[in-house]
């Protein structure tokens, strides 16, 4: 479907912290997705890449232990994410269930590109995380086939909030939170 009419109707059914009932959300939303005050970490990437903005943001706010990246991410991206902690590559899965131990003990960031990754291999990977670790998904919206898998990583009994902004999918898995999906508009 054209990208201009799934943009319309995901502004159309997104909302913003007022329309948000969950305290982490909102707190998400308001001291990390809306803060745009000046910070020198994000504000060394230049004002039209708000996409690397907003990573700088998420990474300084979560405050991660470890961060596991895609081997096929951005640089731009890669910089942003590893402005709190310096981020670690991978190629496959299966390298990512080598550190399962790590990711099991303690709060991680992972960075997953869909065009590359087997959803069920991804939904193994979900079991062992730990409950302050959030997987962050690129381009959920890019064709149908990735939102797609996008919708079912998300409704994993493993994941218990959701939040789609249109081009990044974040997955949590606080176990003191009850499942919901939110559709936020940045």
């Amino acid at each position: 479907m054209n990208q201009l009419l799934l943009y319309f109707r995901f502004l159309w059914h997104s909302k913003n912290e007022h329309g948000v009932h969950s305290p982490f959300v909102y707190d998400l939303i308001t001291k990390c997705f809306y803060n745009r005050c000046a910070n020198g970490a994000f504000q060394q990437f230049p004002k039209n890449d708000s996409k690397s903005q907003f990573l700088a943001r998420l990474g300084l706010y979560l405050k991660y232990n470890h961060c596991y990246l895609a081997a096929s991410i951005p640089l731009v991206f890669e910089r942003a994410l590893s402005l709190h902690v310096d981020g670690e590559k991978f190629n496959t899965i299966e390298k990512l269930m080598d550190l399962s131990s790590l990711i099991f003990e303690n709060p991680s960031l992972i960075y997953v590109d869909m065009n590359l990754v087997n959803n069920y291999k991804l939904l193994d990977l979900f079991k062992v995380c730990h409950r302050d670790s959030f997987v962050l998904i690129p381009s959920i919206r890019k064709s149908k086939a990735l939102y797609d898998n996008w919708n079912q990583l998300k409704s994993s009994a493993d994941v218990t909030v959701s939040i789609d902004t249109f081009y990044w999918g974040l997955l949590f898995f606080r176990t003191e939170q009850p499942k919901e999906h939110f559709t936020i508009r940045l």
